[in-house]
């Protein structure tokens, strides 16, 4: 996961929600939910 410089050198670094994982998750997420729906005709592979 991503982390933003902190401000001032006493703050730890701010956490980003930049994640390659979950952005991978959310797109094998949609179209599994578009197959259940029956627009695609294959079966994802999730994982």
């Amino acid at each position: 996961m991503a982390l933003k410089k902190p401000l001032n050198s006493f703050a730890r670094a701010r956490k980003v929600s930049h994640s390659a994982a979950k952005k991978q998750r959310q797109a094998a997420i949609a179209k599994l939910q578009q197959w259940a729906k029956g627009k695609s005709e294959e079966l994802p592979t999730t994982k």
